[in-house]
Formats: structure tokens, sequence, C-alpha cells
């Protein structure tokens, strides 16, 4: 019963993803179009065909947004997760029908791992993932002979998060890992309750497990229990909602998306350093990684693609990047 649930929920998050592409507008939390000089302008022929990580869907879509000079918005869905999304505010555009749909054709939001084997797949022309390309997707790549330029646009923490009635407030590096290969299995042994410790898994190849894998477990070997794998972004959210006695990781962009405006989760720190927008800035918090920018090494360098590619990578781009929540790779941090 607890999977078929967590199932229906999964999918109905899912579907709200889409919405976001599809135009639907629920409540607005207020408009936000800082017009900035630097970004470049192109007409909707030229754009090119975009793709993303879940967690990336708002800067792909302020990115558009500006560049095409459309109005956009920030939005709560307050019916199931209550997750802040952006979208284009399709009813203050000019656009045709017809337009409507080139634009949200060209928006994709296929997640990290789908993103990457569309540009591999030559489906779309420049993506902005979590993370760089992962080893299976390099094997692909390598086995149909093409290569990727990446770049870092910002950066983000990978963080851990239990139930706000969890007493523990933070864990050592060895400790996460003990409890990730099965070592430590009770929180009364890193000073929590007396229970057993539900940890939560990401699925293979998703940004977040890669990162798991290589920024955390660094070779060891995570020992995943029965239904403890959860399938989507959101997935560890609603899991830690319910289990006082989960724990779970997550880009730190997200769980501050995720948990606005709630209390349900918190963010545990790591060896006593706590995630936030400073700590992560400054490279404290030990786990700091970096979003990317990707494109095949083949783009032509007077492709609108690859301008947008170029305009991404550079310190021109730092004002779309820190509004879309991300903190940019050259700042002064602001708390969030």
């Amino acid at each position: 019963m607890k999977n078929l649930k967590s199932a229906t929920f999964l999918k109905m998050v899912f579907r709200l993803s889409l919405i976001t592409m599809i135009g639907f507008i629920p409540m607005s939390c207020g408009e936000k179009n800082t017009e900035s000089e630097s970004v470049p302008s192109m007409s909707l022929a030229d754009f090119p065909a975009l793709d993303c990580s879940t967690s990336t869907q708002p800067l792909s879509v302020i990115l558009a947004s500006k560049v095409l000079g459309l109005p956009y918005q920030w939005w709560q869905d307050q019916a199931v997760t209550q997750v802040w999304y952006v979208s284009i505010d399709w009813e203050k555009t000019s656009l045709t029908e017809s337009q409507r749909d080139l634009l949200k054709s060209k928006l994709n939001c296929s997640t990290t791992h789908g993103s990457y084997m569309n540009l591999l797949d030559g489906k779309v022309e420049l993506i902005i993932a979590s993370r760089d390309i992962s080893r299976d997707e390099q094997k692909y790549a390598d086995s149909k002979n093409i290569k990727l330029i990446t770049r870092p646009v910002g950066k983000d923490g990978f963080i851990f998060i239990v139930n706000k009635n969890n007493p523990v407030n933070s864990l050592s590096i060895k400790q996460i890992q003990d409890i990730y290969t099965g070592k430590i299995e009770n929180w009364k042994d890193v000073g929590g309750n007396d229970a057993t410790i539900n940890p939560y898994v990401r699925n293979a190849n998703s940004g977040s497990q890669e990162k798991m894998e290589t920024m955390v477990m660094k070779g060891l070997t995570i020992i995943g229990k029965p239904g403890m794998e959860t399938g989507t972004m959101a997935g560890p959210f609603y899991e830690i909602r319910k289990d006082v006695n989960g724990i779970a990781y997550t880009p730190f962009y997200y769980y501050n998306i995720m948990t606005r405006g709630q209390d349900y989760a918190k963010a545990i720190g790591i060896d006593g350093v706590h995630p936030n927008k400073e700590s992560i800035n400054n490279g404290t918090y030990p786990y700091v990684s970096e979003i990317f920018a990707a494109i095949r090494a083949d783009t032509q360098r007077d492709s609108y693609a690859y301008k947008l590619f170029e305009f991404l990578t550079q310190n021109r781009a730092r004002s779309v990047v820190e509004e879309s929540g991300y903190v940019p790779l050259s700042s002064t941090a602001n708390a969030f």
C-alpha cells in the first residue's frame, strides 16, 4: 500500500512538472522579469531547442523568457507538493497559438540523464543539467563518437535531510558513509533516538545519485534496502515528510523550493557546517557541486545555440543564474 501511494504521488508530481511547460497558471507569487542589457536577444525561430534537469527548469525558463523578451512568473502548487515553479506568463504574451506550440517544443525538461541522452542523440541543441556528464553517458557518447563541451554555470550544495522531529542536527562524513554502507543502522549510534535508520536513495543515473556515489561515498558500496529508492526529485521529501526515522539527500536548491514556507523537513549539517548560500559560496560546506551547460562539440560556433551556451558560461549570466536560485560561480553571497 505504501508503494502504491508513493507511486501515485510521484505520478502527480511528474504531471505537475509538465504543467510548467504547457502554460497552466495557478496562484501567482508575483512576476519577476528584471531586464539585463547583457542578456542576448534572438527571435523565436532562432531560439535553440533546450533540455534540462528537473532542478534546473527555472533557470531554463527564466533564460528563455529574458532572451525572447517574454513575461514569466513564480507560482506555488497548492494542491499536492507545495513546490514553487516558474513558467512563462502565457496570458500576457502576444504569441499566436502556433508560436506557443513552437516554444513549448523547444523548452524540454527530460531530467538530468534524459537531457544528456537527448543532446547526444541530436534531439536538442543545448542542455542545462544538475551535473557534468556521467560515466554511463560518456560511454554512450564514445560509442557514437560524439564529443560534448560541458562548462559549469553555477554552484549548488548536496545536502542530507531528515524529518523535523528527528533530534539529529549534524552528522560527520564518516557517519553518513557508515549509514549508507549499513555499518550504522540505529539513530542512537549518532546521537538520535533508539530507532532503525531508513536511508533513502535515488534512482540510478539521476543527478543526485551520481553525486552521492562520487562526492560522498567515493567508491564505497551503498547498501540499498527494499522500498528505499525514490524515482523523482520530490520523492525524498514525500518520504521524509512522513518518516521520522528517514534520511535522504537532495540538491540544496531543490530543498529550498520544496520546503519554502513549511517545516516538515530540515537540512542537517556535515561535520557541524550547515548548508546555506554563504557556506556553499565560500566552500566551507563540504559537498558543493556545480550545475553545467552542455553542447555538442560539432555545434557551429556562429549558431544561436553556441551563442547562448557562451552567454550561460560567462560572467554576464550571473544575474540570471542567481535569480533562478543558484549560487553564481563568482558572487558575494546573500542569505536565503
